[in-house]
């Protein structure tokens, strides 16, 4: 989601250097010229600049907090506050609108002047359907109307409605953490224990266990304590805590995103080649790990010693195979 923030971000920085490239693109191919043209055409429109620059204005405000969404050891307490931050931010945006899009506006029209492009609004039908006309009495106040407000609107509701459920859960098991348990009594953990009540001993063991896990970190500074669920679980006894680990692991496993899953599989359609139909299932999952983990340093001597070592074409690499001098060669080539 990050790469989609930024190509948004850069073609709005770079939406004049496009513009120039379309045009000699229609001046010199004739084959381009009709698709260069269309497209020309349609980002020189003020309302397409509107939205853009809109757009951009949206996405920079989320842009840290999609690539935070997207990091492996990012657990559901710090994403729903980091979410809740980003919320509290657009609400203030959303009071203050008219001033915060005048200055915007600003720079549409200054990026129009660059562009030649004319500020107008969209022709009004006279019999409106789908849904009534924005009044306005300047150009300003209907890209307001009609852009900012409902796109603002639309994303703060799209953002609470991803996270609303994640709250509720949260809310009640972030109370195993210390630095919460300590202010607060087992009432407060009661809609965690029903949801995964098959998963933890009887009820009264439970609470006892929360007293003393209570007890426990109500000796330390407020400044030793665990502030993760992660850093939590490192410091919890499983043999003297074993329902308060189960919670943990519960808090720290539960996904704040399916960044990982689509990251996968994303993976796995750049490699859904020929290449795929001609290769087994190992070979694929090697495939994909290599692409997925490419951070990992791969030795190329050990590389070369595993194909030396097959006298035989490996599973998954049908037809001819070298003998093993020739990875003995290529090794002595190397140095």
């Amino acid at each position: 989601m990050g790469a989609r923030h930024d190509s948004v971000l850069l073609f709005k920085e770079l939406l004049e250097p496009v513009s120039l490239s379309l045009l000699k693109i229609e001046e010199e191919s004739s084959d381009s010229a009709p698709k260069a043209h269309a497209l020309g055409s349609s980002i020189t429109q003020f309302q397409f600049l509107v939205n853009t620059f809109v757009l951009s204005h949206m996405l920079s405000k989320t842009h840290n907090l999609s690539e935070n969404l997207q990091k492996k050891n990012l657990d559901l307490t710090q994403a729903v506050k980091n979410v809740s931050n980003v919320l509290d931010l657009l609400s203030k945006e959303r009071e203050n609108a008219d001033n915060n899009f005048k200055v915007l506006y600003s720079q549409i029209q200054e990026r129009a002047d660059k562009l030649k492009i004319k500020e107008e609004v969209p022709r009004i039908c006279r019999l409106q359907t789908a849904r009534n006309n924005v009044p306005y009495s300047t150009q300003e106040e209907y890209y307001r109307r009609a852009v900012y407000l409902p796109y603002l609107d639309d994303f703060c509701n799209s953002l609470k409605e991803r996270f609303e459920s994640h709250k509720e859960t949260v809310a009640s098991l972030q109370n195993i953490l210390p630095e919460f348990c300590i202010k607060t009594d087992f009432c407060a953990l009661e809609p965690a224990f029903n949801s995964y009540e098959e998963d933890l001993s009887h009820k009264e063991v439970v609470e006892s266990e929360f007293m003393l896990w209570k007890e426990r970190w109500s000796q330390e500074k407020y400044e030793n304590l665990p502030k993760s669920a992660v850093s939590s679980l490192e410091k919890c006894d499983q043999d003297f805590f074993p329902n308060i680990y189960v919670l943990l692991k519960l808090l720290a496993v539960l996904p704040a995103s399916v960044a990982t899953v689509e990251r996968s599989f994303s993976s796995l359609r750049r490699l859904k080649t020929y290449l795929r139909n001609s290769t087994s299932e190992n070979r694929l999952n090697g495939l994909a790990l290599l692409s997925i983990h490419r951070d990992f340093a791969i030795s190329n001597e050990k590389v070369l010693d595993k194909f030396a070592a097959y006298s035989i074409p490996p599973p998954g690499f049908p037809g001819y195979w070298p003998p093993p001098k020739i990875f003995s060669y290529i090794r002595h080539c190397r140095k």
